[in-house]
């Protein structure tokens, strides 16, 4: 009869604990056209976000990646920029811009890739772009700070090379 009653508690036990919420987003940034612009052109700066958690959605207003780039000889365009449905850009000084994942609900295992207008200025590089992944609350605007339960910051900044040259 105890055995019955251990058994039967170790399987309300098991049934009752609630599984741990843990997410995982992951950035990347790749500058396009190998990297090299033509002074007073554009190229695209290629943004990667995955949600690498196989069963958990990254919720509205969640992400806030940030990305700065040289701006001793690029600049971030104001217009050309292609975003995915539901994302905003928060700010953009031209050197440093931040975006929020807005109403977009980027589901398990799924990604983003948002392309970012950066124009050269002025003859110069190889120099550093920096992507650094950030989070929010999840409350409109998505501007204040908060967190992803489980996330690994290990995969949460990333670079990439620019250089602007004169054809």
């Amino acid at each position: 009869m105890k055995l019955h009653k251990v058994t039967l508690l170790i399987i309300i036990c098991f049934f009752s604990i609630k599984k741990a919420e843990s997410q995982n987003a992951m950035l990347n940034i790749l500058t396009q056209n190998s990297g090299i612009v033509i002074k007073g052109k554009t190229i695209f700066l290629e943004i990667t976000i995955n949600n690498t958690d196989p069963t958990s959605n990254i919720g509205v207003y969640k992400l806030r990646p940030q990305i700065s780039v040289p701006s001793e000889i690029v600049s971030i365009d104001s217009t050309g920029h292609v975003l995915p449905t539901g994302w905003v850009i928060l700010n953009n000084n031209g050197s440093s811009f931040s975006l929020s994942n807005g109403k977009d609900i980027i589901a398990a295992g799924d990604a983003r890739t948002i392309l970012i207008a950066i124009r050269g200025m002025k003859i110069g590089g190889s120099s550093t772009l920096a992507g650094q992944l950030n989070f929010s609350n999840g409350v409109y605007p998505g501007t204040d700070p908060g967190t992803l339960q489980g996330d690994n910051p290990a995969d949460n900044s990333s670079t990439s090379t620019v250089k602007v040259i004169l054809k």
